[in-house]
């Protein structure tokens, strides 16, 4: 399953809306605003929270990192914090 595939099906079943870009990445968009976005780069996952200025870098992706990146859970418990985005 690919990385569009899982936030698609999590996105929807949280009632969220997709932008995927041409280049592959996705945005995910909440009460008509972006929040985040996801790329993925050789198998390391890109996430940037666009509102709070935070990002982290994941090595796997599953349906449950996705509900916490959704929810906006995702921390350093779960992923490497990039500092000073």
């Amino acid at each position: 399953m690919s990385v569009v595939d899982i936030i698609e099906k999590v996105a929807k079943r949280m009632g969220l809306q997709l932008n995927i870009l041409p280049n592959g990445v996705v945005i995910v968009i909440k009460d008509g605003i972006a929040f985040v976005q996801i790329s993925v780069v050789r198998e390391v996952y890109y996430i940037r929270y666009l509102i709070k200025n935070e990002a982290y870098i994941l090595r796997r992706l599953n349906e449950k990192t996705a509900e916490l990146i959704l929810d906006e859970k995702l921390d350093e418990t779960n992923a490497l914090k990039i500092p000073d985005v």
